[in-house]
């Protein structure tokens, strides 16, 4: 990182399948539109629409973006010597950081000017998350709790037949269970190609044809396997 604190906004057409990593800094991520996955040990967090999530210095997880998904990410150097939130987890994104994103996004990006407005947005920011609490007892605060077992389910790649799961989760998601079913799908057919299986093996283990995969790769990945 060039800057203490250094924003972008992000743009995903296509699924982002992101490895298993520590974080190099502490950063935060607000969607505002689409859904996030992202994954802390044992458990898999879904990030949608509206909402924040924060991941502190030297956090292992896992990042899974979903096709059509727009956000934004403030990250913190290291260097920075203001104390931050050491939990990750979901945080409430309150209306005046909400307000400072909308103001960043409208600043050129072809210089970062931290002597300029994006310099002190990114300071009024600071300033907001050295107070922010974060929380993963929630697998996501959009869907009612009665549906987590739900949610569970799908992020692990099972289907959910229950209807009215169905009708709660697919509005927060932004596509169809099907739809969710196929990225969840590719996405691990896309880490068992970087761990060097071929197709026909990749298939067999997914329990699905080659044809299958093939045809969701372009819709879903930009390219084919």
């Amino acid at each position: 990182m060039k800057q203490a604190i250094e924003f972008s906004k992000n743009e995903h057409p296509f699924l982002f399948v992101g490895s298993r990593r520590k974080s190099h800094n502490a950063y935060f991520i607000v969607v505002a539109s689409g859904c996030i996955l992202i994954r802390l040990g044992k458990h898999e967090h879904l990030v949608s629409k509206g909402h924040g999530f924060w991941v502190p210095f030297d956090c292992l997880h896992a990042l899974t973006v979903l096709p059509g998904t727009r956000f934004f990410k403030v990250a913190f150097s290291i260097r920075l010597r203001q104390p931050l939130c050491r939990d990750a987890g979901f945080f409430v994104v309150s209306p005046l950081l909400d307000a400072l994103l909308i103001e960043l996004e409208k600043q050129p990006i072809e210089k970062h000017d931290w002597n300029g407005t994006e310099g002190r947005l990114l300071k009024v920011i600071a300033d907001q998350v050295s107070s922010l609490s974060a929380s993963t007892q929630s697998l996501s605060p959009a869907i009612n709790k009665q549906y987590h077992n739900a949610l569970a389910l799908l992020l692990n790649g099972n289907k959910i037949t229950e209807q009215s799961a169905t009708q709660n989760i697919e509005p927060v998601l932004g596509m169809t269970l099907k739809e969710f079913e196929s990225c969840i799908t590719i996405r691990e057919a896309v880490k068992l190609v970087r761990s060097g299986r071929k197709l026909p093996q990749i298939a067999a283990q997914l329990n699905t044809s080659e044809v299958l995969l093939e045809a969701l790769a372009m819709p879903i990945l930009g390219k084919p396997f």
